[in-house]
Order: structure tokens, then sequence, then C-alpha cells
């Protein structure tokens, strides 16, 4: 499978959720958030991350690219695996199956968190359940209201 086809397969997946793409983004909005889920891809192999994530449409600040930033992945080691081996191109996989896998992961795993998430009420209850929250920007904690001691 191509990089093109890849990315088309993607966006076949998910424009009829609301999504709408421009490069390697899709972008929806609800009317506290703006959603994004995005390609990023390795420097060093034909492989791909996909991350997603939520900005808050009240708060001006512009220093990260999410908000709040999450990556595809499972604590399961099987779907895991899934996840990494469809995600990268160079791992040998017929075309059918990187298709059925990644309308599998992004219909039962990304699209049902994703959608699950239209404001700020449902962020705070998601970050409840992270282990730690190292990795969302201090601008953001304080907007939030979480303690940063």
């Amino acid at each position: 499978m191509t990089n093109k086809e890849f990315k088309d397969t993607l966006d076949k997946l998910l424009k009829p959720h609301g999504f709408k793409k421009k490069g390697n983004e899709w972008t929806m909005d609800t009317t506290e958030l703006y959603k994004a889920i995005d390609l990023q891809k390795s420097n060093f192999s034909n492989l791909y991350y996909l991350n997603y994530g939520y900005n808050f449409k009240d708060l001006d600040y512009d220093g990260t690219k999410h908000h709040i930033f999450n990556r595809l992945g499972s604590s399961d080691t099987v779907v895991n695996k899934m996840i990494q081996d469809t995600f990268d191109l160079e791992k040998s996989m017929d075309d059918l199956t990187r298709i059925k896998n990644l309308g599998d992961l992004i219909n039962n795993i990304l699209l049902p968190e994703v959608n699950s998430t239209n404001n700020k009420t449902d962020i705070m209850n998601a970050l409840k359940t992270r282990p730690t929250l190292n990795d969302i920007p201090l601008k953001v904690k304080e907007y939030l209201n979480i303690k940063t001691e």
C-alpha cells in the first residue's frame, strides 16, 4: 500500500463521521473543543503514528499542537502489535488486511473515544484515568484548575 492509498483509506473512514481533511490532519468542532486526528510519519522508516487530541476554543494558547494529546495505542499487547503492524507500511501485509485493520482500529478504538469527548467535563473525566498528567502543558493545567504541586 502506498502512503497516498493509506491516507486515502483513513480519509474514507473518518469523513463519514464529520471529520474534514487538511494535509495529514482531520478536524471536527464541537461547541467547546476542536478535535484533531493527525498522522505523524517516522523520520527513520515508513511507519506512521496516529495522534489525536483536543484544543479548547476559549483557551488562547497555541504553544502546542494539542492542548490534550493522545496517541492510538493499547495496553493489550495483541492489539498494540496490530496497531504497530498496520501503521508500518514497510511491514508485509496485504492491502485488504491493512484496510480491515484500519477500519477496526478507527471504528472500535479511536472513534468511540473521540466521539465521547465533546467538552471540558469529558476531558476532565478522561484525565482522571491517566496515571500521570506530565504531558499536559502548564497553561492547560492552569486553565483546567489542575493543581501543579
